[in-house]
């Protein structure tokens, strides 16, 4: 997951992902899947700040985008 978050936010940006797209039928896991997409995402943004790419500011702002706001604006049913 690392790997995969590394090649498409230097090849397409954050602001060009849906967020994290589940295709399980285990109800059950949903919610520790979304969490380790999470944690993966907060990990790389804070490389991102470790390596001063980016400023804590612009990641969490970026954090709350990936999480809410990018796939509530792709997918407009769900966030109703």
């Amino acid at each position: 997951m690392r790997r995969f978050r590394d090649t498409v936010t230097d090849t397409a940006g954050f602001y060009n992902t849906a967020g994290f797209v589940d295709d399980t039928r285990a109800f059950l896991s949903i919610p520790a899947r979304h969490d380790v997409a999470r944690r993966i995402d907060a990990g790389h943004l804070a490389r991102l700040v470790a390596e001063h790419r980016l400023s804590l500011e612009e990641a969490a702002e970026t954090a709350i985008d990936l999480a809410y706001e990018i796939p509530r604006a792709v997918y407009p049913a769900i966030s109703r």
